[in-house]
This record gives C-alpha cells, structure tokens and sequence, in this order.
C-alpha cells in the first residue's frame, strides 16, 4: 500500500519512531509522500529525503494555506533552491483552506497562484490542500491544470460535483481516515464515485487518526499518534464502500500513486 499523503517530520514522529515504522512494515506499506508545509519543517522533510527507509519515500515541500501569514523574505528563493537540489519532490501541501478565518482570500491565491507557477516551471506533481474551499480551489487551477504534470486532492471532503471537476482536470482524489466514520456521508459517498484510475489513500498521520484505528505501545493515551500503518483500515473501509477486495484496491491505489509520484 501507498500512502499517499503523510507528515513524518512532525516531532511526534520523533518519539514513537520504531513503534510506528514497526507498524509501517507489518502493514506492508511499500512507499509515503511526506509533506512539509513552512520554512520551518522544510529541512526536518530534507533529512527525511536522505533516510534510508525501508519503503519508497517521496517528499514534498510547500506552504500551506495555515502559514502564509508572516513568510521570511526570502521563501521563494529556499523553495525553488530545495526543489532543484531534490528533483524528486513534489511541491506540497499547498492550496486553501476554508477551516481558519483569519487569512484572506486573496493571501491564500497569491502564494497559491506562486508555488503553482513553481511546480509548472520544474515540472513537479501537486498536493492541494482544500478544506471547505474545494469550490475555490478548482476555479483557481482551471488555469494550471492542463500544464501540471499531475495533482493530487488530500483528504477530499467536496461534493460530487467537485470531484467531477477535478477528475474532468486530471486530478487524483485522496482519502483518508475520514472514510472510516459511518456519519461521514458525503466523504463515503465521494470515495464510491471516484474513477478507479484516479484514486488514492492515505493517512495524513499524525493526525486524523481514524475510528478503530491500532494505536501505538508509546501513545499517550489522552491523544494517540496517526500513523501509516492504520493505512489499511482506510483501504479496508474503502474497499467495502466500492464492493472490491482490500488486496484490488490497494493494488490500484498503489499504482495510482506510483503514476502520480513517478
């Protein structure tokens, strides 16, 4: 399985380290895109570049729509020097965000519009960000989209008219733990209407940790660490909601990513 969407270098990484990876195998997770989301997580992502993990790797660096507010002066300039000292990162998690309401609007496309020129320049996939500003977010990469080499919505929760707009643009839809919760209607019914060959999973650990999830021996028990390895209960949940077999849906989403991420 792949996990499509995670963010190993947050320091609770750091303090379950061999709980989580032990997990990660026993799962069979054979490859993760980890994100960065500021300057300030983008060299612990680095580092994590160079690990010698026993999956497949890939990391992206970004700002997400949550920090633009307060950027050092110079953050195009690290951005793009990352980017060409890492020709396999994608650019993210990028995009907007509808959740926090203290950024404008128009912050939010400005540095949007910016990294998305960056990913079209080196040729670099996308992981958009689009919490209750899906909407939005597909009027914005109308303009991008036929120019990406590929982009991936995470943890999509937009309704099936969204979906079929990003699918119409050549977006891959990802789903997340989110699936798992029986009143998450809208979610449940998005995973179900997703083109197979457009359809990707994940965790976004350590968050989202996923009703019926395994937590780990060094969890705090106030507030458990997601991690890749609940990966499969998300393929599970998935697979029952579209009728197939865990194995089939995590061969597909596997391959899906692999396509994605190159």
């Amino acid at each position: 399985m792949f996990d499509a969407h995670a963010h190993l270098q947050d320091p609770r990484f750091r303090e379950v380290y061999e709980s989580w990876l032990e997990a990660a195998t026993h799962a069979n997770i054979t490859g993760i895109c980890s994100c960065g989301t500021s300057p300030g997580d983008w060299e612990a992502t680095r580092t994590l570049a160079h690990h010698p993990f026993p999956f497949r790797l890939v990391t992206g660096f970004g700002v997400h729509p949550w920090y633009v507010r307060d950027l050092p002066a110079d953050w195009q300039e690290r951005l793009e020097a990352i980017i060409v000292q890492e020709p396999t990162a994608v650019i993210g998690e990028i995009g907007l965000d509808g959740l926090r309401d203290t950024t404008s609007w128009e912050l939010q496309e400005s540095i949007l519009r910016w990294q998305l020129d960056l990913a079209i320049k080196h040729n670099r996939p996308v992981v958009l960000h689009g919490a209750r500003a899906w909407g939005r977010l597909v009027d914005v990469l109308k303009s991008y989209a036929n120019q990406l080499p590929g982009f991936m919505a995470h943890s999509f929760g937009g309704s099936l008219e969204t979906l079929k707009e990003l699918s119409r643009l050549g977006g891959y839809l990802s789903f997340s733990g989110t699936l798992c919760n029986v009143n998450a209607t809208k979610v449940r019914l998005a995973a179900q209407a997703v083109p197979e060959d457009r359809l990707l999973v994940e965790t976004d650990s350590p968050d989202l940790f996923p009703l019926g999830g395994k937590t780990l021996p060094t969890d705090k028990a106030d507030k458990p660490v997601n991690h890749p390895g609940n990966l499969s209960l998300v393929c599970n949940t998935l697979a029952a909601l579209r009728n197939l077999a865990p194995e089939i849906v995590a061969e597909i989403t596997t391959d899906n990513a692999k396509r994605l991420f190159k």
